[in-house]
Formats: structure tokens, sequence, C-alpha cells
């Protein structure tokens, strides 16, 4: 188990009544934001003081949970306010995310993928198409995913380690007639300790990051961008969340919280700032303006449009005849657990529909490994259900099966693989506040199996070709959990625009008053700005807004700009 890191987060004592800039929310957006006008700031000679606020606790390296019932006790709740991981339980959709500093980057599954182009060219502002447009040229949108893939650590890791899972998925999509591609994924691949003082470590190829990771080899925003952050002055509150955010005159904003932690748990008070970032998430962010909207601050009547659920889906290779080692394991573990090499959570994809004019033609399928509070219960699960609806006799795939009783390299557990799919939904679902205060997403239209079964057409015969079994996701089981969508990647609600009459923001992040100007010091920058499921992992295309919104934030706070020579890597 790699060694706890010294505590980020400011004590929420020394928290001030007045700021320059506060930033709600400490995911991509939020800890992007936060160094990069922190290093700028310090380069000018620390004029201006610039605080995160965070609803979440300080989780370090060591202190993730590893079993079942860790990660139960785990789950927030209005009894557990300060759970790392979030379920939330909607009447078409759940939705799954991580509450603490450094966002869901605790628990994703580090996937820095770059979406087709054609993505951008469809309902995005035409100041980000322009961008796209000028293609690598300096400046373009290129310029900002490529800082942040080198500030996040992104390595194409299955290029340089070999993994069965791989060579398994490799073969099932070449049965598809789909393109490999091996992704960049924001993992260590050696031992160093970064110019901030956090330790790195090598990945160990446990495959344990969906409920964190106590290697210290998973790249969270908890060893990157917030530590810049604080070394250069920004001050990190955790445990504290905003509710909505008022006028205060001469140009100031109120931003009305509350705080989660133990400790005066409930307690409201106000901070006053220049400027707001808000960037707690999809379902946060929405939350803080339709509340700030409720009590009497005018904003787009686009507010909580345009959700997507990203396309998200699953399904799984059951028992096929090429072992994968995907079995994860815990630190806790030794062998043969640990002798296992499973490798990240996620390490290639399939492409499929790139020559297709028509986006929700298009889909992408990754291979997945579940964390290990959940390997031991899915064994039985898939068992069960493999039992129940895909009676398949063969003497070997018995064999497999039977060996699951326990643990077992040679079981059929340990000759599956996960799939994770995304395909382009149709992003018009609606968030929407309720009386007590809380966000519920409605979206009638949500998509349906009927969606997904196109996918599975493709997948089902690629897979059966190396003697396995294709189960969809079993939430469409209605013997099981009933037809019902989940997904880790909630956008929309903040979408980025042209106009008012079209989002909430326009291409900086910055909010659209209802005469179409925009607030002075008033911003958006999360996954909620996305205007449309982009048909891969989102991260990477936060972090490019994130990146660009905070060089324009820069210039309008005239601080000094982006200087790779201090502010590229995190490199000593």
């Amino acid at each position: 188990m790699a060694e706890m890191a010294a505590a980020l987060a400011t004590p929420l004592h020394a928290l001030g009544s007045e700021y320059d800039v506060v930033i709600l929310g400490s995911g991509y957006g939020g800890a992007i934001t936060a160094a990069r006008l922190g290093v700028a700031n310090a380069r000018a000679g620390g004029k201006l003081r610039i605080a995160v606020l965070e609803r979440g606790s300080e989780h370090p390296t060591g202190s993730f949970p590893e079993t079942e019932k860790a990660a139960a006790a785990q789950l927030r709740s209005p009894f557990n306010p300060l759970g790392l991981i979030e379920v939330e339980r909607f009447k078409t959709i759940d939705v799954i995310h991580a509450n603490g500093l450094g966002g869901t980057s605790l628990i994703n599954f580090n996937v820095a993928i770059v979406p087709d182009r054609e993505v951008f060219l469809s309902s995005w502002p035409r100041e980000i198409q322009r961008l796209v447009e000028q293609g690598p040229s300096v400046g373009g949108l290129e310029t900002y995913y490529a800082r942040a893939k080198r500030m996040l650590g992104a390595v194409p890791y299955a290029e340089n380690v070999p993994l069965r899972r791989v060579e398994a998925f490799t073969q099932i999509a070449k049965n598809a007639g789909a393109q490999l591609q091996l992704l960049d994924i924001t993992v260590s691949t050696e031992d160093r300790v970064t110019k901030y003082g956090v330790q790195r470590r090598r990945c160990p190829n446990h495959g344990g990051d969906g409920t964190g990771d106590n290697t210290g080899s998973k790249n969270t925003l908890m060893t990157n961008y917030l530590p810049m952050a604080a070394h250069f002055g920004v001050e990190l509150f955790a445990g504290i969340e905003a509710q909505r955010i008022e006028p205060a005159g001469d140009g100031r904003w109120r931003v009305v919280t509350r705080r989660t932690g133990d400790k005066g748990a409930g307690k409201e008070s106000a901070v006053i700032t220049r400027r707001v970032v808000v960037s707690a998430g999809t379902l946060g962010s929405n939350g803080i303006l339709l509340r700030s909207n409720r009590a009497g601050l005018p904003l787009s009547t686009r507010l909580g449009k345009n959700f997507s659920g990203n396309g998200d889906n699953f399904g799984i290779a059951y028992n096929t005849d090429m072992r994968t080692d995907t079995q994860t394991w815990a630190t806790t573990d030794g062998p043969p657990r640990s002798l296992l090499a499973c490798g990240p959570s996620i390490t290639a994809a399939m492409r499929f529909g790139a020559d297709q004019s028509d986006l929700r033609k298009r889909f992408t399928v990754q291979d997945l490994s579940l964390p290990r509070a959940l390997v031991d219960s899915f064994r039985f699960g898939l068992m069960g259900l493999a039992a129940a609806s895909h009676r398949d006799y063969r003497r070997a795939k018995l064999e497999r099966w039977r060996r699951d009783i326990a643990f077992n390299t040679d079981g059929a557990m340990n000759h599956s693989l996960g799939f994770l799919i995304m395909v382009h939904d149709n992003s018009d679902g609606e968030l929407v506040l309720r009386k007590n205060g809380s966000v519920k997403i409605d979206w009638p239209g949500a998509p349906t199996e009927r969606v997904y079964k196109d996918v599975d057409a493709v997948i089902r015969p690629a897979v059966e070709a190396i003697g396995g079994t294709y189960i969809k996701n079993p939430r469409w089981d209605k013997r099981f959990l009933g037809k019902h969508l989940i997904t880790a990647h909630p956008m929309g609600g903040c979408v980025t625009a042209d106009n008012v009459d079209a989002g909430v923001v326009d291409h900086a992040g910055r909010v659209f008053r209802p005469d179409g100007g925009t607030y002075d010091g008033l911003y958006v920058c999360d996954a909620s700005v996305i205007p449309r499921a982009i048909g891969v992992n989102p991260f990477l295309t936060i972090s490019m807004f994130a990146e660009r919104a905070a060089e324009l934030l820069r210039e309008e706070l005239d601080l000094p700009g982006y200087d790779p020579a201090v502010e590229a890597d995190d490199r000593a």
C-alpha cells in the first residue's frame, strides 16, 4: 500500500469571508481552473485570494475501500454526507459519481480520449467549431487537449505492457470488424516524486480504479492539478457545499454555503467574492444555478435542458476460451490474486461507424474490469445469469464455470471481460428542481434497450467466436434490476452555446443574462457545459474546456499567460 500523502485541504476554520475568486467543486473543471489561476497569480505577486469549496472530504491514498463491505460503508447518503461513492436513482436513469476532493477522478476509469471532430461541428458554439477547424495549429482545440494530457500524465499503457485482456479484446475487435484503439490512460508507469511532493508508483496492474486506488498509481486530480493549486497558494476547503449564488452589490457575488462535515454540519454561512466558477459536476452545478434562479437570479430558460448520460451501457463477454486475467485484486491480497496482471480498469477501445455521417450510428466499446470490491459478487451473479439465460453445456465451459465456486485463475470469471459501451443518445433530458431544493432528472425519452440492440448484434457473434457467452446489460433484464439506465458520465444542463436562446453559458463558460449579455464574474466549467453526448469518456474534453476557459480568465484578470517551463507538468 502506498504511503499516506500530506493533507492538501485547508482547515475549515481558516475559511475567509471574502475572496477574489471562489471555485465551487474540485473535479476536472474546478481543479484545472484553480491550478492555472494559482500559478498565474503567484507569478503576478499573489495579489488575488483564491479558494476552492468541495462538499466531500479529502481521501488520501491508502484510505479507499477495497472490499464490498468497505465500499458499502462509503456510499453517500443523507446519513453519510461525506461518503466517497454516490449513486443517485431517478425514474429512467441512475447516476454514479464521486464525492470528495478531486471529484470523480478519484473513482473513474482513467480514459483520456478525444471525441470525433464531427461531435464539435454539431451543437457546439461557432467559436469552438472554428478552433476545431484550425486543426493542430497553436491555439486550436488540440492545444488544450495536449496541455491537459501532459499534466494528467496520460500514456498509451497497453502499447508497452502486455496484457492477456488486450489479446482477447483485440480478437473480439477483429471478429467484429472494428477499428482497435489502444487508449491513453492516466496512470503512472514509474516510481517518482513530483515537484509538488506527491509520491507516484508504477501501476502494479491490479485494476483497482473504480473505488479508488491505494497503490499510488492512479493519476487523480489529487496527484497533479490540486497539488499545483495548493503549492501556488490556492486554499482548498473540503466539507463545505455551495447552495446558491446571489448578487452582493458593487459587482460582487455572495455564495451561500452549508457545512457537510461532522462539525457544524448543516450550518449555513456566506462567502463574498468578485468571481465565482461553478464546477460542482453536472447535477451539482445545475442544482446551484437552479436554486439561485429560484431565489431571484435571472438565467437562461435553457437552464437544466440537454441532459445526457453519454449513451452509457454495459455488456459482458462471459466464460470465453481466452484467459483474460481481469479479476482485480486489492493491496491486502497476496498470491495467487496479486500475481494476476489485470492492468488498469480500461485499456482499449473498439470504434464503430467512423464513416457514418450520422453520429447516432457511431458507438464505442471499451474493455472493462470491475473493481476488487465487486469481483466476488459478480462472479456468483454472472454464474446465475449464465445458468438461467445462457445454457451452454460445452465441457470446457462447464469446467471453468464449476471452478468459480471459489476464486480460481482458471475459472470462468478469469476468462471473461466487461464492456463499457457509449452511444450518442438524444441528449434531451432535463434537470428539474424539487421543492426541497434537490435536483431530479426528467427524461421520458431516455434511451431504451432498442438503441443498444444494434451494438449487441455486432458484439454477440464476435464474443461467441472465441467461445464466450455475450451477456447484455443485466439492468435490461426485468427479472433482476429492471429496465433502467446507469451513467458515470452525466453532462449538460448548463450547456455552452452562441446565445442565451440556445444555452446557459458562452464558449468560455461565462453565464448568460436573459438579455443576451453575460454576467461579470460568473462562470460554469465542468461536464454540465457539454451540449450533447460525445460518444467517448468525457473527462479529457472537460479538461480541454477548462484549460481554455482558465486561459481566457487569466487574460480577464490581467494575469500572466501559460508558461510551459513552469506549469506544463509536475515533473521535478
